[in-house]
């Protein structure tokens, strides 16, 4: 089948190779491209904190270039969204790594079952980006959790041509369209907006990574989509294999 994954390159490429072990044909449509601000996440590190908390890979990310500077805050306990935030971390070096259900909900929980080593003193410190959901922030303020916020990277839109437009949706016909974040949904729909997209996305099917993301199909593409069980892409997975098979 040919899937067209709209990740960011990097993240992307990772699922382009899955998608290919399976035997599809992945076409890679990146949306969305990150551009880090380690050197906030490093400054942030530095002033006293408890633990730390991600909801992106692409946080952990922001720090691969720190080295040793990163070294003494490794042993810092780590709370991830998800089990793919969960593999950056350790990559990057992180010792103590408390996984939640993929989430901002799941995130707040675990570490609500953790707060009582969180204090104003040493707070939790969430590594952040933009744009961003504000559950999880708010979830943490409600509980009533000592944190502070640093934005370390920041999802800026692609430029996307219509010839790579073309060549992704026109060329040939898209069987599965991977939607793996709000902002990712807006853009692609933003961008097949015009009547050739939406007459060659006819029987294209949808498949998103939350109910939150497939509130955001159109009404006219909403009876071929569907939302992940969970969020993550095993569950897109899931809901792929059911559609092809493999």
């Amino acid at each position: 089948m040919r899937i067209v994954v709209t990740r960011p390159q990097r993240s992307g490429e990772r699922t382009a190779a899955k998608l290919e072990a399976l035997g599809h044909s992945p076409v890679l449509l990146p949306l969305f491209h990150p551009v880090h601000h380690g050197e906030r996440a490093i400054s942030a590190l530095s002033t006293p904190l408890a633990a730390i908390a991600v909801t992106s890979a692409e946080a952990v990310r922001a720090l691969d270039t720190f080295g040793g500077q990163l070294a003494s805050h490794l042993p810092k306990p780590l709370f991830a969204v998800g089990g793919a935030t969960a593999e950056a971390a350790e990559k990057t070096g992180f010792q103590q790594i408390f996984t939640a259900s993929g989430d901002a909900l799941g995130l707040t929980a675990l570490v609500t079952q953790h707060r009582t080593f969180l204090t104003e003193e040493e707070p939790l410190l969430y590594l952040a980006g933009r744009p961003r959901g504000s559950v999880f922030e708010e979830g943490l303020a409600a509980a009533g959790i000592p944190f502070r916020t640093v934005d370390c990277y920041e999802m800026l839109p692609s430029d996307i041509s219509e010839t790579t437009l073309k060549t992704a949706l026109l060329d040939a016909a898209a069987d599965i369209v991977l939607l793996y974040s709000s902002e990712a949904a807006r853009a692609f729909f933003r961008h097949v907006s015009a009547e050739k997209y939406a007459m060659a996305l006819t029987t294209t099917k949808f498949i998103c990574i939350s109910r939150n993301v497939f509130s955001l199909v159109p009404q006219v593409f909403r009876p071929n989509a569907k939302a992940a069980e969970e969020p993550s892409e095993a569950a897109m997975f899931e809901l792929l294999h059911q559609n092809s098979g493999t």
